[in-house]
């Protein structure tokens, strides 16, 4: 058997796609299998996962034009994307640069493959993987956002254009991911599918943490880009003006384009700057460990796209692993968790007084701090670990290809 696993980011940013990669080898010791991800040009090329060499999976991975290197390449790549717009908003034409033009040609580069199956990352993906599947092969495809609603980032035309691709083609599917319980729930009533399977984004064990920062209670959040809108931290600015001094909040991730200039800004002005600290971009195969040094870890998404109410960032279950009490907005699916784990507490989401009051309880409470702490522990190496989640993901990859039904 060949199975090509296929993501439109770069494996050092994308952890679905490896872990994938390695069910499927836990599912089939003897298959070829191949990872296919797309990076730019003129970047530093990371190495691959130590994790895919030792499970002897290939990666292939295809580099687009940047402005930095092929910017007339790029230039064509954009025409390419602007045609294949207007195709669809005037014929209802899916084509590969509806959805981006870094997968321009990807479907090529699958059909050569010739695999038996494609297992499929991101709506980007989803065409070319059908593409190359012609009929003979079998598509599985992880649903990692709620793809037709994804917020401030996503066009009405884009937002149409994956409507129309998830109604076509999800049914169509040997086996559908979902990121959340309350995702694969929406997903199977939107369409009409078997209910996907839920696969959380679980890190991998962590046996031993590193020690905590102390004096004081220590606030952490994380994003992969530091800046204000939908994920709502200006939420947090505003509820630590209402916490007591010794209540510190770090932020970690890539600074915006103003290089933080705007947080900082915001931070004087509501005279938290002294209590505000930046972190330098982390690691994924990192995060676990740099979340440990804290004491509470925040997740503040707002109500708006609807992508936020069904989907759970890693952040979630990194904080667990670390050993945090978390913080959470009450949107359903991260409810679903912190109920589920009994590691955190909930919040009105978008209301800072209400995430101040949150605060408050473990700042007056070291007792219930400590005990929510160890719950969110127990949680992750009991059950929300990778380890677990490979297991599950292998046994539904036998289920599902073992049987020789394809519906590409």
């Amino acid at each position: 058997m060949k199975i090509c696993v296929v993501t439109s980011y770069s494996v050092a940013v994308e952890p679905r796609a490896p872990r994938h990669a390695l069910a499927a080898r836990r599912a089939f010791p003897e298959a070829d299998i191949t990872l296919v991800d797309l990076a730019p040009e003129g970047h530093p090329r990371p190495p691959d996962p130590e994790s895919l060499r030792e499970a002897g999976i290939e990666r292939r991975t295809i580099e687009y034009p940047t402005r930095r290197a092929g910017a007339a390449r790029l230039l064509g790549r954009r025409l390419r994307r602007h045609l294949s717009l207007a195709s669809f908003s005037t014929l209802g034409a899916l084509s590969e640069g509806v959805f981006a033009e870094r997968v321009l040609g990807l479907t090529a580069t699958l059909k050569r493959l010739g695999a038996d199956a494609y297992v499929a990352h991101n709506i980007d993906a989803l065409l070319p993987a059908f593409g190359a599947a012609q009929g003979r092969a079998a598509v599985l495809f992880d649903c990692m956002e709620y793809y037709s609603d994804m917020g401030d980032s996503q066009s009405p035309t884009e937002a149409r254009a994956t409507l129309v691709a998830e109604r076509r083609f999800l049914p169509r599917c040997s086996l559908v991911l979902a990121s959340s319980d309350s995702l694969a729930d929406v997903l199977a009533r939107q369409y009409g599918i078997r209910r996907p399977m839920a696969s959380y984004n679980v890190p991998p064990l962590a046996a031993a943490l590193p020690s905590r920062r102390g004096d004081g209670l220590n606030l952490y959040w994380r994003n992969s880009v530091l800046g204000f809108g939908q994920r709502g931290l200006d939420d947090a600015l505003l509820a630590l003006q209402r916490l007591p001094p010794n209540v510190r909040l770090f932020l970690q991730g890539r600074p915006d384009h103003d290089g933080g200039a705007m947080i900082r800004s915001r931070a004087a002005e509501l005279e938290i700057g002294d209590r505000l600290t930046l972190l330098p971009p982390y690691s994924p195969q990192d995060a676990v460990e740099k979340a440990a040094h804290h004491d509470v870890g925040l997740c503040l998404e707002r109500q708006g796209p609807r992508n936020h109410e069904l989907t759970v960032s890693n952040k979630m279950f990194d904080y667990h692993m670390a050993g945090l009490a978390v913080v959470s907005s009450d949107m359903p699916s991260l409810s679903h968790v912190i109920n589920r784990s009994g590691g955190g507490l909930l919040y009105k989401a978008g209301d800072p007084a209400s995430l101040a009051a949150a605060i408050e309880k473990l700042h007056a409470s070291p007792q219930l701090l400590r005990q929510l702490q160890e719950r969110a522990r127990c949680f992750a190496l009991k059950e929300a670990n990778l380890e677990v989640e490979l297991d599950r993901l292998a046994d539904a990859m036998r289920a599902c290809l073992g049987m020789g039904r394809h519906a590409g």
